[in-house]
């Protein structure tokens, strides 16, 4: 019985020494690294450089006394070994990259208690920074870093001089849904080419796995690491692309980022061109009144060029930098046409259904159906992959060079406005050859007029003088309307009815959409849109940015008797009916053509005869009487 309390006692002798141990190694460190700064990293730092980060110490820093932790990625800590201390800044970029500052040793006086900030006031943040590369990184998916297929054109200028541009040299960087493991989405092949007379180019493909991306402001970064490469040094990379520029890559060759100050600096420099990936045959023809270049308002006024069989669509999210869609007509049944869609910088195809309406004045107007993945028209096409909102409209391709029609609203219009950004009195042109003469004006008005032959044009005058002569002639024949704007299309739409102008002057945007009314005999309302589509909230009434308008017009139609401006209204319920008025004018000229006088002649007999016959009729009608 004695000897079993003594083994106890032994037992709780050592259990508490052992406690006590633990309890001093843990006093030596007194914060606790997070698990996202352990593990081993390589940088080079004028050499290669590997850094052990454990639970409480790093590598050639010592013990961790204290750290403060911003935003989970910007970590300031404070290590002591020996007795220096280290203040180390660590900015955490992916979960296999950081980037590193610090201020080396720093003494204290012997009765100064070490805190972090302390130390860390010694800190120069304007210092360069060193990339740390995990040793065993996480596989990440290359979606975000970079995404597509291009043809390159390189250049080294620790290598040669000028740029090789090789048709075979080639990016791809695919990702594809459901691959085994994910291999290939997160890896992506760079095959350089040489050129023929310049030395140190090579042929060669280049396998990198990403290890994430970060952004600094503009500049997009993401580092990367070459599994089949057994040296350190030449394992890691940094890549460099500009959210204002992104068909311009720089390339680090060393295994740190901070070389990378801007694109056109870097080490390496890539001019990338997206290509298509494959290539699909069209199985059907778009109809042959579509074949021009247009705007697709529904896309930042993106460019679209269509031809037999394909849609072309070019847009600009900013400036120096665009995106190419590729439609190829596949199959196509009533108004409803499957396309095949291609991104240029993408590496996979889908479906896309469009709904048509044939296409009048200088407008297609469409609706899209949801993207699939299978090819088949029954799935791609059906009445459910397009949206069911209670309220909807068709987009719209407008023309781009586009051709007047007959506006739907004719005549003359003393007009009162109200809204944002309400029209005003300009000189077109800037300013005039002449000084203008100085009228008295009995009533100033604002004036709407489309009154020229053909009624195609919409002029706009904020402030018309509206006095007359003695003789009723106007007396304002030297202004200029402020306003000229050509009527390019309209038509009726969920009971509304839709005008899209066009003015080569507008700052904005060059075309404008309207929606427009007839409210009483001689009283027309209308509303301008912000750009060139109607919100669905937009009425006749709306004048404000939070209906999509910009000003509403409410107009009375005021003809005079010298102005020769008959009023005229089409709501736009069929668009396709042709409203144009055609005149046919004889010239009794010797001028013309022989066949211009054949014409000529037979419609002066034509005139004869109906005369004679008029006459004749009159003569038997005297004499019966």
């Amino acid at each position: 019985m004695m000897e079993l309390s003594l083994k106890r006692l032994a037992f709780n002798v050592a259990l508490l020494t052992f406690l006590l141990l633990i309890t001093v190694q843990s006093s030596e460190g007194r914060c606790n690294i997070p698990l996202i700064i352990r593990g081993s990293w390589f940088s080079w730092e004028n050499r290669p450089v590997l850094t052990e980060i454990n639970a409480d110490s790093m590598t050639d820093k010592g013990y961790c006394l204290d750290f403060l932790e911003e935003y989970h990625v910007n970590y300031t800590f404070l290590f002591q070994k020996d007795s220096c201390f280290h203040c180390v800044k660590l900015i955490v970029r992916t979960v296999n990259v950081m980037d590193k500052m610090e201020t080396g040793c720093v003494n204290l006086p012997p009765d100064t208690v070490p805190t972090l900030q302390r130390v860390c006031s010694r800190l120069n943040e304007e210092q360069q920074l060193i990339t740390l590369f995990s040793e065993n990184p996480i596989p990440v998916n290359c979606r975000s870093s970079l995404e597509g297929v291009w043809q390159f054109a390189y250049q080294n200028r620790f290598r040669f001089t000028g740029e090789c541009n090789h048709p075979g040299a080639q990016i791809r960087s695919c990702q594809t849904a459901g691959t085994q493991f994910l291999i290939t989405n997160q890896k992506f092949n760079i095959t350089y080419k040489s050129c023929p007379g310049m030395t140190g180019t090579f042929d060669g493909v280049v396998e990198y796995s990403c290890l994430g991306d970060w952004f600094v402001d503009k500049n997009h970064f993401f580092a990367v690491v070459n599994t089949k490469e057994s040296r350190k040094d030449e394992k890691y990379r940094c890549f460099l692309k500009n959210r204002d520029d992104d068909l311009y890559i720089g390339v680090s060759i060393t295994a740190e980022c901070n070389t990378l100050k801007t694109v056109e600096k870097s080490p390496e420099r890539m001019r990338v061109t997206p290509v298509k990936a494959e290539v699909v045959e069209p199985g059907c023809r778009l109809p042959q009144n579509f074949s021009g270049d247009w705007i697709n308002t529904a896309n930042i006024d993106a460019d679209v060029f269509i031809n037999d069989t394909h849609i072309i669509e070019t847009y600009h999210p900013d400036e120096g930098r665009y995106r190419r869609s590729v439609y190829v007509c596949r199959e196509t049944r009533d108004s409803r046409y499957m396309m095949a869609r291609l991104t240029v910088d993408g590496c996979q195809k889908d479906y896309i259904c469009f709904d048509f309406v044939p296409q009048h004045h200088n407008v297609i107007r469409y609706r899209k159906g949801i993207a699939v993945i299978k090819d088949d028209f029954h799935t791609v096409c059906s009445w459910v992959q397009f949206k069911n909102n209670v309220a909807w409209k068709y987009d719209l391709f407008l023309a781009k060079n586009p051709h007047p029609v007959r506006c739907p609203v004719a005549g003359k219009f003393n007009f009162t406005q109200r809204g944002d950004q309400p029209f005003e009195t300009r000189i077109l042109g800037g300013v005039t050859l002449s000084p203008r003469p100085n009228l008295y004006c009995k009533q100033n008005i604002s004036d709407l007029s489309v009154c020229d032959t053909d009624q195609k044009e919409m002029l706009i005058d904020e402030t018309y003088c509206l006095s007359v002569d003695h003789r009723g002639q106007p007396k304002d024949i030297y202004s200029d309307p402020d306003y000229k704007m050509k009527c390019i299309a309209y038509w009726k739409e969920n009971l509304k009815s839709y005008l899209i102008t066009y003015d080569e002057l507008d700052p904005f945007s060059k075309y404008r959409c309207w929606v427009y009314q007839r409210a009483d005999l001689n009283r027309i309302l209308m509303s301008q849109a912000i750009g060139a589509f109607c919100d669905l909230k937009q009425d006749v009434t709306s004048w404000n940015y939070t209906e999509g308008a910009t000003v509403a017009l409410d107009m009375v139609e005021y003809e005079r008797e010298r102005d020769q401006c008959p009023m005229y209204f089409d709501d736009g319920e069929n668009p396709w009916k042709k409203t144009e008025a055609n005149v046919q004018v004889f010239h009794f000229n010797s001028r013309y053509s022989s066949s211009d006088s054949e014409s000529t002649c037979l419609n002066i007999f034509v005139l004869t005869v109906s005369l004679c016959l008029a006459s004749n009729s009159l003569l038997k009608r005297h004499f019966t009487l």
